[in-house]
């Protein structure tokens, strides 16, 4: 009876939808992971085919890679929108705060790969 009920109270919540800040922000998370899928593919062509993709702390490449693993990162970014915006949407009626915190962290989350990937096709170039 009580797991039944925990359950029920954690329902998507289509009023998130109407929130204006949350929806400013779906929509701050989902242009930057378009804008994210077209810088990737716009520099793939002029990439070399193999890329450092990471670095260890004293700056030396330690996971080369063929420039198509580039196109994890806005998969990687989509998840965690995908992950943000579900459980934003279970916790909306019950914790407006925390599901605003999720979708925030969605926007940084993607801040973060953007930069991220202009390092890496920086990088690619020796600079």
């Amino acid at each position: 009876m009580q797991r039944s009920r925990l359950l029920g109270d954690l329902s998507i919540d289509l009023k998130l939808w109407r929130d204006s800040r949350l929806l400013a922000m779906i929509l701050a998370s989902l242009v930057a992971l378009a804008g994210l899928v077209v810088y990737v593919y716009v520099w793939m062509p002029s990439l070399p085919q193999l890329l450092p993709l990471h670095y260890n702390g004293l700056g030396s490449v330690d996971l080369i890679g063929p420039r198509t693993d580039l196109y994890k990162i806005p998969g990687i970014g989509a998840v965690i929108f995908l992950a943000d915006l579900v459980l934003a949407s279970l916790l909306y009626r019950r914790e407006r705060m925390a599901a605003a915190l999720l979708l925030t962290s969605s926007v940084l989350a993607e801040i973060m790969l953007i930069v991220a990937t202009i390092n890496i096709v920086r990088l690619a170039f020796g600079d």
